[in-house]
């Protein structure tokens, strides 16, 4: 029904007959009711297409699911905090009044797994604390502190001064003015985006400490080949992003081909011995092997490769300078496998040679600065491709050889390595892994590059007559050479292709046991690597 007393959930004492507690919420009827076996909260299935948590004691809603097609889901609290399935986060909009704000303008704000788990009252505490842990390094990452956010639904506003753009432009670089403003806040920064990849950095241009709230700026940038979808949007200073605004335009300069940029790392040998991997390097070369060879889709192929003894910090990080070199055209694959360390804070770390496996901050790159070496380069296509065998933690099943159902390929085996790692989060390694690359796509705020990881407790490697690798990059050299990762069959290999047969393979391979992600930030800028 349609009255306010059917979309209601009514608590009775059998004993005496009387109404106990109400559960007002729900705005239609209410098909189905479970409790907790504690006692202590209910779950409400209503046909106004959400399911409800309440608490038992006080009534009090606690939290509100929707779901979105199949798969994908959000969770809501009545404060407005939510969090959503990997790929839900463009079904979140705000509605204040008359106006409907899209995820963009709030998520840095409300995006607070840690809120909404703490408000159920069911979740592990550790993983509420690795939820607020990321929740802070994401605003540090974005620089901003606990103490600047405000729950204000305001937003600051950001228009172009010049209404009109052609449709297509006869040379390269563009110039345009914004006017921002803000009649509450002080303005923050500027973001300049095109096809989803930031023009400056993932922290735009500052107007902090400029003490401003109007301000009008010109903005030059140079176009991509093909179209360009051009957006801007400021912040205030309490992390409120304007709506995105959005023209698009047409470049065809030279039909000259691009290059491609290749870094790959891998760490086989380390200075702890005792840490060796059997595969890591060998995959970085026979990665660089493969796409050196690669001809026609690029003018040319610079590779940087740092295996072994060269995989320390110093290289590593110099690796800026040879991508700053790329041009807006040109195309980056970043390649790394060996160990992922993650720390006591839940910061994860990569494992150089010369890594110390107890303190890893150290001698480690942190994630944030190994896809920080993709971040402000002017090459707007880049694919990041991680092989992590998480020391640390390693599953007892996974010292035993994998089930053999892949006798036409080869035999999948694993090994471990000696455990050095105190992991005091009391969260286990592969799921800290897993949970960061969640947590990486549902924060979005990147770089614009697109990122497949994959991560075990221990080390696959798939060893047969033909080849011998690391299960994560067999997948992708076979997906590559045999054409099979080529699902439309028209003969192109692109990012989303590649990664869902990385996906299947991978899993198939290790009967389960190694599940790539990725982050899908960017899958609207899809672009070919083969």
């Amino acid at each position: 029904g349609d009255s306010e007393i059917d979309n209601m959930v009514e608590l009775w004492d059998i004993f005496t007959g009387k109404s106990i507690r109400s559960f007002k919420g729900h705005s239609g009827e209410v098909v189905s009711v479970s409790f907790n076996p504690n006692g202590k909260q209910a779950l409400t299935g209503s046909r106004d297409g959400t399911c409800k948590i309440w608490d038992v004691l006080s009534g009090q809603l606690l939290c509100s699911f929707v779901s979105m097609g199949e798969t994908d889901w959000a969770a809501i609290t009545p404060g407005g905090f939510y969090m959503t399935s990997k790929t839900a986060i463009k079904g979140v909009h705000f509605v204040q009044g008359m106006k409907v704000y899209t995820f963009d303008n709030f998520d840095l704000i409300f995006n607070r797994p840690d809120i909404v788990l703490q408000k159920i009252g069911l979740a592990d505490p550790s993983l509420i604390r690795s939820y607020k842990l990321a929740y802070l390094k994401r605003l540090k990452k974005m620089g901003f502190d606990e103490g600047q956010i405000s729950l204000d639904m305001h937003l600051p506003e950001i228009e172009f001064t010049n209404k009109s753009f052609p449709m297509e432009n006869k040379t390269r670089n563009i110039s345009f003015q914004v006017k921002a403003f803000d009649s509450k806040y002080q303005l923050d920064r500027i973001n300049l985006y095109v096809n989803n990849v930031p023009v400056y950095d993932l922290k735009g241009m500052s107007l902090r400490d400029q003490n401003l709230t109007h301000v009008v700026k010109d903005l030059s940038m140079d176009l991509s080949n093909g179209t360009n979808k051009i957006q801007v949007s400021v912040l205030n200073n309490k992390g409120a992003e304007s709506l995105r605004q959005t023209f698009e335009i047409l470049y065809q300069g030279e039909q000259t081909l691009t290059n491609l940029y290749v870094v790959v790392i891998g760490v086989s040998e380390y200075q702890d011995n005792e840490m060796n991997l059997g595969y890591a390097s060998k995959d970085a070369n026979d990665l660089a092997d493969l796409l050196e060879k690669q001809t026609g889709l690029y003018g040319k192929v610079n590779t940087i490769r740092l295996t072994d003894q060269t995989a320390i910090r110093e290289n590593i990080m110099n690796v800026k300078k040879f991508l700053m070199q790329s041009t807006v055209d040109d195309e980056v694959i970043f390649f790394v496998a060996g160990h992922g360390l993650l720390d006591s804070e839940l910061n994860w770390y990569f494992a150089t040679y010369d890594v110390d496996f107890g303190n890893p901050s150290k001698r480690g790159i942190l994630y944030d600065d190994l896809e920080g070496l993709l971040d402000g380069i002017p090459a707007r296509k880049k694919l990041l491709l991680m092989d992590a065998c998480n020391s640390g933690e390693v599953d007892k099943e996974d010292n035993v050889l994998v089930s053999e159902n892949t006798s036409n390929e080869g035999t999948v085996k694993c090994r471990g390595f000696k455990v050095k790692l105190l992991n005091k989060s009391g969260l286990g390694l592969q799921n800290s892994f897993e949970l960061m690359q969640d947590l990486f796509a549902n924060l979005q705020k990147g770089s614009g590059t697109m990122v497949i990881s994959s991560a075990s407790g221990a080390e696959y490697a798939l060893e047969s007559n033909e080849w011998s690798n690391g299960v994560f990059t067999f997948a992708v050299l076979e997906g590559i050479k045999t054409g099979k990762a080529d699902t439309n069959k028209d003969k192109q290999i692109i990012v989303s292709e590649l990664r869902d047969y990385v996906f299947s393979r991978v899993k198939y391979l290790t009967n389960g046991k190694q599940n790539p992600t990725s982050r899908q930030e960017n899958l609207e800028f899809d672009f070919r690597v083969w």
